[in-house]
């Protein structure tokens, strides 16, 4: 540790921890679905890349999207007004239930955590909003 920075971990998944869970969950060879994955992303890429979309229903779909021409500016200049042409980039936007799955799981992780004291302060502000808009009523009537 240089510096008292500490490294960035990924606490994630990459391509060999993906290849090595369907591995596991298909009882396939690690070789065989290794494959088959880069086949999968290498029509998904092509695809693309056409111009065309790819819809996989529940996971979410992946086309080319045009981003137009703007202009920037560096911070440290901004005087100096910087052209950064269109071009085109790849889009991902995930189904309804990828959107579902996701959200599942956060709910619970923040429900079990947190539950109680966050349900107090709901009720504590819901309270006192409720307070304010009883007096600013009362004021309107008058």
């Amino acid at each position: 540790m240089r510096g008292g920075v500490r490294p960035r971990t990924f606490g994630g998944m990459n391509k060999s921890g993906l290849v090595a869970e369907v591995a596991k969950r298909t009882d396939q060879n690690r070789a065989d679905v290794a494959a088959v994955i880069d086949e999968t992303m290498s029509v998904i890429r092509d695809t693309v890349a056409k111009g065309e979309r790819v819809a996989l229903v529940g996971f979410g779909t992946f086309e080319k999207r045009r981003r137009n021409r703007r202009v920037a500016r560096n911070p440290r200049q901004p005087e100096v007004a910087i052209t950064v042409p269109a071009r085109d980039i790849p889009q991902f936007t995930p189904g309804q239930a990828f959107k579902q799955a996701v959200a599942t799981k956060r709910r619970r992780a923040a429900t079990s955590k947190t539950s109680a004291p966050t349900a107090s302060r709901a009720r504590a502000t819901t309270g006192a909003k409720s307070a304010a808009s009883r007096s600013t009523t009362a004021r309107k009537a008058r």
